[in-house]
């Protein structure tokens, strides 16, 4: 089940996108999601884990499949650029050139909504907890988007199904969400989606 390829809804993703990238950004707009942390005392343990993460959620959601993206050498996720001060990684892509910029959006709303704590449906001893601990997940994010100003203007179908693929996320990274949930705890500061014009 792991491997299996993602159903993206895709007009829930369309809202996503028209809710972060305006109609007229120029071609040479970059879309960037900014993750900013702690500078200090970084457990080397819990930050490897939250990038391996987000590598992952980037993997699951290319259009190829994760079997595919872990497979080959090369067209990893990259961090363009560390920021001075808090640390700041910039993950960024030209939106002229980036067919599904869904995917940073998708691991901005992952990374956004992290459970507080991990109480893993994986990991679930029988049906019946397993689709306990699924429905009380995708409640906890509707109610976090529900109350999100900048996802208002997404209808509540759409973010009912944004939660369903976040939550189906957390579900097939279940190995490695204890740490990075860990690690968002203690240093994450935030995680910011922008669109930033090319001559800015």
């Amino acid at each position: 089940m792991n491997d299996l390829t993602l159903r993206r809804p895709t007009a829930a993703l369309r809202e996503l996108r028209r809710l972060v990238v305006p109609d007229d950004a120029p071609d040479d707009s970059r879309l960037e999601l900014v993750i900013r942390t702690s500078d200090r005392d970084l457990s080397i343990r819990d930050l490897s884990a939250f990038l391996d993460l987000v590598d992952s959620l980037y993997g699951r959601l290319s259009p190829e499949g994760f079997r595919s993206y872990a497979r080959r050498e090369r067209g990893h996720i990259e961090i363009s650029r560390l920021e001075p001060g808090s640390w700041e990684l910039v993950l960024e892509t030209l939106l002229s050139r980036f067919q599904y910029p869904e995917i940073l959006l998708v691991i901005w709303l992952a990374l956004k909504y992290l459970p507080p704590a991990v109480q893993s449906v994986a990991t679930a001893y029988n049906q019946i907890e397993r689709g306990r601990l699924a429905r009380q997940s995708r409640k906890r994010i509707r109610a976090e988007m529900d109350a999100d100003e900048k996802l208002r203007s997404i209808s509540p179908e759409r973010r009912r199904e944004l939660a369903r693929l976040i939550d189906i996320l957390y579900e097939r990274e279940a190995v490695k969400l204890p740490r990075a949930v860990r690690f968002a705890r203690a240093k994450l500061i935030d995680v910011v989606i922008r669109v930033r014009r090319g001559n800015q």
